[in-house]
């Protein structure tokens, strides 16, 4: 198993956990309803943007490997468009998803490979 494979799968493991959470939350703290589904929300489109851009860096490394060159596209415009969505869903629904949590939850999947990264990387060393 390479790293890619290994850290997006620990990602997943992570944002499920979290989305538990959030769930959690929003189904019994009322008061923090639209926050954690706002939470959930974001986190949903970062975890779709972070594995696709892993499939697209998976068939760029495959085709580098086979000795095609040829230049791949990554995809930005789509997963830019995922987050656009999520913002206007917020947006649209403030009465269900808080749109600051959104553009937090944005951003959850890739910080939480940054700290898989290092603490794969550390247990590597040791």
């Amino acid at each position: 198993m390479s790293e890619l494979t290994r850290y997006r799968r620990w990602m997943t493991v992570f944002i499920m956990y979290f989305l538990m959470i959030c769930f959690l939350a929003a189904a019994f703290l009322p008061r923090v309803e639209t926050i954690a589904l706002g939470l959930a929300l974001g986190t949903v489109i970062s975890w779709i943007n972070a594995s696709y851009l892993g499939r697209k860096v998976r068939r760029m490394l495959d085709g580098a490997a086979e000795g095609n060159l040829k230049r791949v596209n990554l995809g930005f415009l789509t997963r830019a468009a995922l987050a656009v969505l999520a913002v206007f869903v917020a947006m649209q629904y403030p009465q269900y998803f808080n749109l600051y949590a959104v553009v937090v939850g944005l951003v959850i999947a890739q910080f939480s490979l940054l700290f898989i990264g290092i603490l794969l990387s550390r247990k590597a060393d040791s």
